[in-house]
């Protein structure tokens, strides 16, 4: 069987992985602070299940005011819960400029922005590729510029020694997981947010450090951005709640 990844799917699950630890070492975060997430998330999600067709092949090409918002759940450990949009602020070839804006419980819902700008990312392409393909893709990808602002704080670019310093950990960090995937499969979906007959399923094994994580992400050519529906394994969930397909403005001055 040929292994296949996910293009959104290695940093999102190593981050998933590699704080599962840590979360396991934090104190529980109330519930009247994850209330609070869940308040925003009952305000921005689609009312009722999106309803979508059958999923094509290929992911929907990225566009300029596209956004989509993920609810992010630690089933264990602090039980934190967060919120965050990822909006496409620009293309320009393979030069793309997105920013998130995340609110954690744990933090109080206090919003983190970031913006970066990559170079030579995949605008178009498959929902799932092998491992090679991933690979050549990453390894063409760069970050050009970060910035990040705290609530109401001030804004901060990373200098560029910073920028190339990122650079090598996340290469090393890559080159030292294990990443097992298996060939996409077709299944219907009927969730709380989005409902589908036909969406791409993967089970996946990742291990990082020597902690291993096994789990399953449905994905939709429908869904802009990453195409992403859900991820899931035994210690963390990120479900989409809402997503556009314009209309996404940053909050960075130009």
């Amino acid at each position: 069987m040929k292994m296949r990844t996910l293009a959104f799917f290695v940093p999102a699950l190593f981050l998933v992985t590699s704080c599962t630890t840590l979360m396991n070492l934090m104190p529980e975060v109330s519930m009247k602070k994850r209330q609070v997430i869940y308040d925003m998330v009952d305000a921005m999600a689609f009312p009722e299940a999106r309803e979508l067709g059958r999923s094509k092949n290929r992911r929907m090409g990225l566009k300029k005011g596209q956004w989509i918002t993920v609810l992010q759940e630690t089933l264990g450990g602090d039980k934190n819960v967060s919120l965050t949009t990822t909006k496409v602020i620009s293309v320009d070839g393979t030069t793309v400029v997105m920013e998130t804006e995340s609110r954690s419980a744990s933090d109080d819902a206090r919003p983190l922005h970031s913006q970066v700008t990559f170079e030579n990312y995949p605008v178009s392409g498959s929902l799932s590729y092998t491992r090679d393909e991933y690979d050549r893709v990453a390894n063409r990808l760069r970050i050009t510029r970060v910035l990040t602002r705290e609530g109401d704080g001030p804004v901060i670019e990373m200098p560029p020694e910073l920028l190339a310093m990122a650079r090598t950990m996340t290469d090393s960090a890559l080159a030292g997981s294990t990443v097992r995937v298996g060939e996409a499969e077709r299944q219907a979906y009927d969730g709380t947010y989005i409902c589908t007959p036909s969406c791409f399923s993967h089970r996946y094994t990742l291990s990082v450090a020597g902690i291993t994580s096994s789990g399953r992400s449905l994905s939709h050519s429908s869904i802009p951005v990453n195409g992403a529906i859900l991820i899931e394994d035994e210690h963390a969930r990120a479900t989409t709640v809402a997503y556009g397909y314009k209309g996404a403005t940053s909050v960075f001055q130009p």
